[in-house]
């Protein structure tokens, strides 16, 4: 048996708690907004929303002609990933196998850990843990991959297990574009279905295997086999990745070139002075910023080669981090694809190395017995602004 966990609607819940909201006003239809500069399209709604017609996907103008009152909130990528990576992480450390279908949607293996917890009633109850007050968590058990996580959506309070005889009657009612969502299957296929009159699971399973290859191929094989509960029980488990991961957070928005590249240098430093890096380097770079209109904005930039060079770092990072399109309230930086530095040695140790090398445990003994704000120094901020509090910050040394 696999363990599917799915919590709903978590796109949305993570947008609404970056606007400081934990849940939709009772009565109250919300939907994600498109993304920046994307295609006016809707993203996920509400269950008050989707009871008006208001689909995933569709066209802003349609979706506020049948919802007139509809509230768009704008998506948070980037919370969105911290969360879904927080659950991979969190079930992992369960002792658990895990496969991440989507963000907030697993598929666990559960029969290592049903020892190791003390039984199902148990590992249930840990599961149940791992959500958040403001989130439902929904826990669903049967003998395939796309079955359980059908059981997971049909769970309510308790958790939906379903046997092998079950399974076709189960899933029946549930509408085709579930296929894409959970199973993989190409929206096109779906999309071709509904259009010949098949809109449920349970039609496309009483379909004849030989018509739906000829008819869609190898894919139309994959979605009849998931319809029927006979795609396999295996799942491909994934080791979280480590990231090593700081936040600056302003006093003020980050609104200026020389704003943007002092707060470039510190964070940098910071997140190359975090312990949990070890001695590895990155080879990826991650930079995402919460920006004063509300949205979330990241951006990527490879190296050629592992470093943490603060000056090759900021010289990598700054030109992605000056096409933010408004300023930043909140920026963080993470270093992923961590693996061993590729710094060249020297033959000899440049001038003052052993001072600097002193200096440094110095610090650590003074912020060791004193604390972490017992050493800062000053930086420029903004040096041009006409506010001298805004010239310069103090940040840790």
């Amino acid at each position: 048996m696999l363990l599917a966990l799915h919590i709903p609607r978590l796109p949305l819940l993570v947008a609404l708690a970056a606007q400081g909201t934990r849940q939709p006003e009772t009565g109250v239809p919300v939907a994600l907004g498109p993304a920046p500069f994307g295609e006016a399209r809707i993203g996920l709604p509400s269950a008050v929303a989707e009871a008006s017609g208001v689909r995933s996907g569709m066209p802003l103008s349609e979706a506020l002609t049948l919802c007139p009152g509809l509230r768009l909130v704008p998506p948070d990528p980037v919370g969105l990933e911290e969360r879904a990576a927080r659950l991979l992480r969190d079930v992992d450390a369960l002792g658990l196998p895990v496969e991440e279908i989507a963000p907030g949607r697993v598929l666990i293996d559960a029969t290592p850990g049903l020892r190791l917890h003390g039984g199902p009633r148990r590992l249930i109850e840990r599961l149940h843990e791992l959500a958040r007050p403001d989130e439902t968590l929904r826990l669903g058990a049967a003998p395939t991959r796309f079955a359980a996580l059908m059981a997971a959506r049909l769970a309510r309070r308790r958790p939906r297990v379903l046997g092998a005889e079950e399974v076709l009657e189960a899933i029946a009612p549930l509408p085709v574009r579930l296929l894409h969502e959970d199973g993989g299957s190409p929206a096109e296929l779906c999309e071709a279905l509904t259009l010949v009159g098949i809109d449920r699971l349970g039609g496309v399973a009483s379909l004849s295997r030989i018509a739906v290859r000829d008819r869609f191929g190898p894919a139309g094989v994959a979605a009849w086999q998931m319809a029927r509960g006979e795609d396999g029980a295996a799942i491909v488990a994934q080791v979280p990745p480590r990231l090593v991961r700081s936040v600056l957070r302003p006093n003020e928005p980050i609104a200026t070139d020389a704003a943007l590249e002092q707060a470039m240098g510190i964070l940098i430093s910071r997140t190359v002075l975090l312990p949990e890096r070890g001695d590895a380097a990155p080879r990826l770079l991650r930079l995402q910023a919460r920006l004063v209109t509300g949205e979330s904005w990241s951006c990527e930039v490879p190296l050629r080669e592992p470093t943490v060079d603060v000056p090759r770092l900021l010289l990598a990072l700054l030109p992605k981090a000056r096409r933010l399109p408004a300023p930043a309230e909140r920026l963080a930086l993470t270093f992923a694809e961590l693996s061993a530095d590729a710094r060249q040695l020297t033959l000899l140790e440049r001038e003052g190395a052993e001072r600097d090398r002193r200096l440094e445990g110095a610090a650590q003994q003074v912020r060791a017995a004193v604390g972490e704000g017992a050493l800062l120094r000053v930086v420029g901020v903004d040096p041009a602004s006409r506010l001298p509090e805004r010239r310069y910050g103090l940040t840790p040394r």
